[in-house]
């Protein structure tokens, strides 16, 4: 059974804050499960460069709040007719995500409520080839936070004007265009429900679940949390330095992008974006490069060391190299 919480709110700092605090605080339950909405909004991957993902203009006309996420992953659009699921759960000596398996209670709903949906590529949910979902991974410990959006009634033309999506990844999957790809749940059915019946129509559908709720003390750690670090400029833009060595390719397993600063022949500064789906943070791969020398050789000993797959997902070392070391 799952401890299931609502978050009481549209802001989307206070959002992930909120889902935040139940990773890594309420240890004590071993699977939540969260229902929650955003206000317009683009949320970020965790590694992505958040100028080169948004279109500033078009964000600041329609006012739509920019904030970074934990997970991995690519921007997408969040607006009322969005509803987002987030799944805590044990993930003992994990290496790798099986998504069929995290998304399976979330399938088995949609089926349910007689929406043929299935797992395509690396992280989305499709209907008929046409996505409604898109998820992300955390790795916390030993619990795998599992969360991801699903577009039932959302303003589809908004979207394809707030987010700069890459030339590349339209390429790669043989489409012209974010719209192109995507669909509502609401226009799929058919359904004249609005989103919020579809949220109950939903949650009546999931695994068994006890609804709980956070303390004042704990909703103040929330509020902290949210305040410090997802309202905050440092989380949510960073610093971009200029770096002497830039590169940038996409993968099977995502776009990755390498900025170094290579000083007599030693790297000062690495910087790793991208939207990969890494479980956890890619700073461990910038920390164990920094002060090696800059050599093909002696960059992929390093490598060996390290859980490549949990920092940068299905993207393989041979790969990450090719993207450091630009011919």
């Amino acid at each position: 059974m799952y401890k299931y919480l609502e978050t009481a709110s549209f802001d989307p700092c206070y959002n992930l804050a909120f889902e935040e605090y139940c990773l890594t605080s309420l240890t004590q339950y071993p699977r939540i499960m969260l229902l929650w909405q955003n206000e317009n909004a683009v949320i970020i991957g965790r590694y992505q460069n958040a100028l080169s993902e948004i279109n500033q203009s078009a964000a600041m006309r329609y006012g739509v709040t920019v904030v970074r996420r934990s997970t991995g992953g690519g921007a997408v659009y969040h607006d009322l007719g969005n509803l987002n699921y987030s799944f805590i759960t044990p993930a003992e000596k994990l290496s790798a995500i099986n998504l069929k398996v995290a998304a399976a209670p979330l399938l088995s709903a949609l089926h349910e409520l007689g929406i043929n949906a299935e797992v395509q590529g690396r992280n989305d949910i499709v209907v008929d080839g046409l996505k409604i979902s898109g998820t992300a991974q955390r790795l916390y410990k030993d619990r795998l936070l599992h969360h991801g959006t699903l577009l039932y009634d959302t303003d589809l033309s908004v979207l394809q004007k707030v987010l700069s999506v890459d030339s590349t990844k339209l390429t790669s999957k043989g489409i012209k265009s974010v719209r192109s790809r995507v669909a509502n749940i609401k226009q799929i059915t058919r359904s004249n429900k609005t989103t919020r019946d579809f949220w109950q129509d939903l949650l009546g559908a999931l695994p068994d679940t006890e609804k709980i709720t956070l303390t004042a003390e704990q909703l103040s750690e929330v509020r902290r949390l949210a305040q410090e670090k997802y309202a905050s400029r440092e989380w949510n833009i960073g610093k971009t330095p200029a770096y002497k060595i830039n590169s940038s390719k996409r993968f099977p397993g995502g776009k990755l992008e390498a900025g170094l600063d290579v000083r007599n022949g030693i790297i000062t500064g690495i910087r790793i974006s991208g939207d990969f789906l890494g479980l956890i943070s890619a700073e461990g791969i910038e920390n164990a490069l920094t002060n090696l020398t800059y050599d093909k050789t002696i960059v992929a000993q390093a490598l060996e060391n390290l859980p490549l797959q949990l920092h940068l997902g299905s993207i393989s070392a041979e790969e990450f190299l090719s993207c450091l070391f630009p011919d």
